[in-house]
C-alpha cells in the first residue's frame, strides 16, 4: 500500500493548469500543502466528487479535470459513477485514495473494507479505464497514462491509513468558490460567472 501524500507528490508536476476537486478530510489538507494556490476546489459534501467533476468536465471538454476522492465519499454517490459511465467525458480523471475507513470521522470502516470493490463498480458502470494501484510508482504511471489518453479514467489507490492529526482545512467555502472561479477565468481567458451587474448591463 502507498502513502497518500507521497503519491500526490509524485504527480503534482502534472497539475500546473489543471482544475482539481478534492474531498474534505486528510485528502484536501495534504493536497493543499503540496499544491498551494486557487486551482483546487474543496468538496465539503461527501460523495459530490463524481458529480461535480462530471459537470466541470462537460463544461470544459478541452481541459483535463481531476477529482481527488476517498473511498467512503465515492461510495456515497454510486449514481455519480453510473452517470460518468453513461456520458463518458474523455477529460475526467477520478482518483480515489482507498484506505477503507472514514479517516476524518473516527476510522469507521467503509464499504470497501468489506466486499465492495470500487474498481469493479466503476468498470460495471461503464468506465472502461478503471484500475487499482498499490505502489507510488504504479500510481504515478497510471496518472501519467490518464493525462496522455482519453477517459474517463478511474484510479483506485490502495492507501495506508494515516493517524496524523491533520486539523481542519480552514478555508472559507465562499472564498474558495470565488477564488477557484477567478482562477478558472484566468486560465480560460474568459468570464465564467456572470455577476448581477454583468447581467443587468448585458440586457440594456
Amino acid at each position: 500500500m502507498l502513502k497518500r501524500a507521497e503519491a500526490m507528490k509524485s504527480v503534482v508536476d502534472l497539475f500546473a493548469d489543471v482544475p482539481c476537486l478534492a474531498t474534505v478530510g486528510g485528502c484536501v489538507v495534504e493536497w493543499d500543502r503540496i499544491r498551494r494556490g486557487d486551482g483546487t476546489f474543496g468538496l465539503k459534501t461527501l460523495g459530490s466528487g463524481s458529480s461535480v467533476g462530471l459537470g466541470l468536465a462537460l463544461a470544459l471538454p478541452h481541459r483535463k479535470i481531476v477529482v481527488l476522492d476517498g473511498d467512503g465519499a465515492a461510495l456515497m454517490n454510486v449514481n455519480g459513477l453510473l452517470t460518468v459511465g453513461r456520458l463518458r467525458p474523455k477529460n475526467l480523471i477520478h482518483i480515489v485514495f482507498d484506505n477503507k475507513v472514514y479517516e476524518a470521522s473516527g476510522y469507521v470502516p467503509t464499504g470497501s473494507a468489506h466486499n465492495n470493490d470500487l474498481v469493479a463498480i466503476a468498470s460495471g458502470a461503464g468506465i472502461k479505464s478503471a484500475h487499482r494501484v498499490d505502489t507510488v510508482q504504479g500510481f504515478k504511471e497510471a496518472v501519467q497514462r490518464a493525462f496522455r489518453s482519453d477517459g474517463p479514467h478511474f484510479i483506485a489507490a490502495d492507501t495506508e491509513v494515516s493517524y496524523e492529526d491533520y486539523g481542519y482545512w480552514r478555508v472559507d467555502e465562499t472564498d474558495n468558490k470565488f477564488r477557484f472561479i477567478r482562477w478558472l477565468e484566468k486560465l480560460e481567458g474568459r468570464k465564467i460567472r456572470e455577476d448581477a451587474i454583468d447581467v443587468k448591463m448585458s440586457i440594456r
